[in-house]
């Protein structure tokens, strides 16, 4: 019986219809290149059908003396995720590992590209800190290396997820409105789809909150951008909430209360109020989600919604660890729901009369 032929990078090429040194640069994860994302999954995808495996090469110096750890984020402009970010570090080193933090402003095709790069640089483990679309791709990559969410309790997976309840935080917010009397508010949100499960399940929450008053009504204004649009624009979010506010201020309504999708929208809700001369909360109400720490600032005082995102990321690593040390077994799976509560501060209070602009 003769010995099975190795499969070479000539074989890779011609399976993937790529030239040699563009599957070469891509399994070999070069830095100083990129390739269309539909080219990088054709490489690697012919690779692992062909069962491809790359030599053993001696690396000259010191190798790494810490593993490392691959921390995925929609971006680190907006501080909720960078101040998830940095409790993972904390935890990580600790623990003597590294961490490499990679972006995707919510692109399924970076999400991809990100998980393929991880086994190539022979990641210890990877933590999402939103639940990722390529949910498929996710789990398959998970039976080899161990992998945890911080996602939203809709998650539907064979990973390690660290829930949170988005819906019943939005029926928590809604019903604080409802007790100050707002019986008519708006709902400011940027894009809403399937990559954005957060705030369509906070949206849900205030919907079904309200749905059970009478005479109650949710203005739901939103705006789509691409994630080109996220990555071009650090302060995004909160010139969506600034031209959502301002375009519901310029239409005749009873609305007395903006719910914000997160704080950085509320910020851009309150920017859009002061400008046209309103006070908060003696003219409108604004809350929005997650407590960020500019949230707490007295001049600001933003009622929000606080989520434990450091003891929740914390707990991700801990998954994460107890994996890498011991395997990832399906049958050991981790579903951890944290709870959340409302924080009640000067930007929310009781109903007055719909107000006129004083400029």
């Amino acid at each position: 019986m003769l010995p099975k032929k190795k499969v070479t990078l000539d074989d890779v090429s011609r399976a993937a219809g790529v030239s040699l040194s563009t599957v070469s640069m891509i399994l070999n994860a070069r830095a100083d290149v990129s390739f269309a994302p539909e080219t990088i999954q054709k490489v690697r995808r012919a690779a692992e059908e062909l069962g491809y495996q790359a030599p053993r090469r001696r690396i000259r110096g010191r190798l790494p003396s810490r593993s490392v750890i691959i921390i995925v984020a929609p971006n680190i402009a907006n501080a909720y995720y960078s101040g998830l970010i940095q409790a993972i570090q904390q935890a990580a080193e600790q623990h003597d590992f590294s961490t490499l933090i990679f972006t995707t402003y919510r692109d399924a095709h970076k999400e991809e590209e990100i998980l393929d790069m991880a086994l190539t640089l022979g990641a210890a483990g990877m933590i999402f800190t939103l639940t990722p679309q390529s949910m498929h791709r996710v789990e398959k990559v998970s039976r080899k290396l161990p992998i945890v969410i911080l996602g939203d309790s809709s998650s539907n997976s064979s990973v390690d997820v660290v829930d949170l309840d988005n819906y019943s935080a939005g029926v928590l917010i809604g019903r604080h409105m409802l007790e100050l009397g707002h019986k008519h508010i708006a709902f400011i949100t940027a894009v809403m789809n399937s990559s954005n499960t957060i705030r369509l399940h906070r949206l849900q929450g205030v919907l079904d909150a309200y749905e059970q008053e009478k005479d109650c009504t949710v203005q739901v204004f939103t705006r789509d951008h691409t994630p080109l649009e996220e990555l071009n624009s650090i302060d995004i979010e909160q010139r969506i909430g600034y031209e959502l506010a301002s375009q519901c201020l310029e239409k005749e309504s009873l609305i007395s209360g903006f719910i914000a999708a997160n704080d950085f929208i509320a910020y851009g809700v309150l920017d859009a109020l002061a400008e046209k001369g309103f006070s908060v909360p003696e003219d409108y109400s604004v809350c929005g989600f997650n407590n960020l720490t500019s949230s707490r600032i007295s001049h600001v005082g933003l009622t929000t919604v606080e989520h434990q995102a450091e003891s929740r990321a914390r707990k991700a690593f801990t998954i994460l660890l107890e994996r890498i040390k011991g395997g990832n077994a399906v049958s050991d799976l981790v579903q951890m729901e944290y709870s959340h509560h409302l924080l009640e501060r000067r930007s929310t209070g009781p109903y007055r009369p719909v107000p006129t602009a004083r400029n």
